[in-house]
C-alpha cells in the first residue's frame, strides 16, 4: 500500500466523501511521481489506462493542429483531474499532456478508478461536472477563435487569467504565473511571433508591464474594451 498516496487523495475535492476503505483500495492502484519541468505525461496514442491527480506544478493539455502546432486546451494547476478521458472510451489518447513546471503527479489505476467511481455517486458526479466545465471552455475557445482577433483574444487572456491568478501589485494586477509567449500564443491559437508583436504594443500603450516573465496589467478597462 502506497501511504504516500492515500495521505493526499482523501484532499482533493472529487474524492472528499470516500471513506477510510475505499481511499485504501484507491491508494493501492495509484502511484506517485515526479515529472522533471517540459516533459511529456503522455501523447496521443498512448495507452488511457490511468488517471491523473496533480498535486503540484502545472500541467498543460494540448492537442496538434493539422498545421504541427500545439492548440492549449486547458491548463491545469494542482487540485485538478486529468486524463479522465480514459474513464469513458478503451481509445488511446488524444492530446499531449505536458509539464510546465515540475510536477508531483498521482497516477491513478483506471480500473480501480472505474471501481470507486461505480461504489460512490458522489464521485461520478464531481467527474461530470469536471468534464461539463472542460467543454464549456473548449466551446469558448472555439467561439473566441471564430469571432474574435488575434488581439482580442489576447486581451480576454490575459484578463482571464488575472481572474483566476491576479496579485495585487503597485500600479495593477499581476499575473500570478509565468508563461512563455510560446505559451500564450498556443492559449489563443496564434503564432509565437504575433503574439510577442502585440504584447509588445500593449506595453508600449502601458496597458500592460512585464516584469521577471510576469505580466501586469496596467489598464484592465481597456483591454475589457476590446473588440
Amino acid at each position: 500500500m502506497n501511504e504516500c498516496a492515500i495521505c493526499y487523495l482523501g484532499q482533493y475535492e472529487l474524492f472528499k466523501d470516500l471513506t477510510e476503505d475505499e481511499l485504501d483500495m484507491l491508494g493501492r492502484g495509484s502511484q506517485p511521481t515526479v515529472i522533471p519541468k517540459r516533459e511529456y505525461i503522455f501523447t496521443p496514442d498512448d495507452p488511457g489506462n490511468q488517471v491523473y491527480m496533480l498535486k503540484s506544478g502545472r500541467v498543460r493539455i494540448s492537442r496538434l493542429s493539422e498545421t504541427g502546432k500545439h492548440f492549449t486546451l486547458v491548463i491545469l494547476e494542482p487540485g485538478d483531474v486529468f486524463g479522465e478521458n480514459a474513464l469513458f472510451a478503451d481509445e488511446p489518447r488524444r492530446n499531449f499532456a505536458e509539464v510546465l513546471d515540475e510536477a508531483q503527479i498521482c497516477a491513478i489505476d483506471k480500473k480501480e478508478f472505474e471501481k470507486i467511481a461505480m461504489r460512490n455517486p458522489s464521485v461520478s458526479l464531481k467527474l461530470a461536472q469536471i468534464v461539463e466545465h472542460r467543454l464549456s471552455e473548449a466551446q469558448e475557445q472555439i467561439e473566441h477563435l471564430v469571432f474574435y482577433d488575434v488581439q482580442t483574444r489576447l486581451s480576454r487572456l490575459l484578463l482571464k487569467l488575472a481572474d483566476i491568478h491576479g496579485e495585487r501589485v503597485d500600479g495593477g494586477v499581476q499575473i500570478g504565473i509565468k508563461l512563455t509567449h510560446e505559451d500564450i500564443a498556443s492559449l489563443i491559437g496564434s503564432t509565437r511571433e504575433t503574439t510577442s508583436k502585440i504584447l509588445n504594443e500593449f506595453k508600449a500603450n502601458s496597458w500592460i508591464d512585464v516584469k521577471k516573465r510576469h505580466i501586469i496589467l496596467l489598464d484592465q478597462k481597456v483591454l475589457a474594451e476590446m473588440k
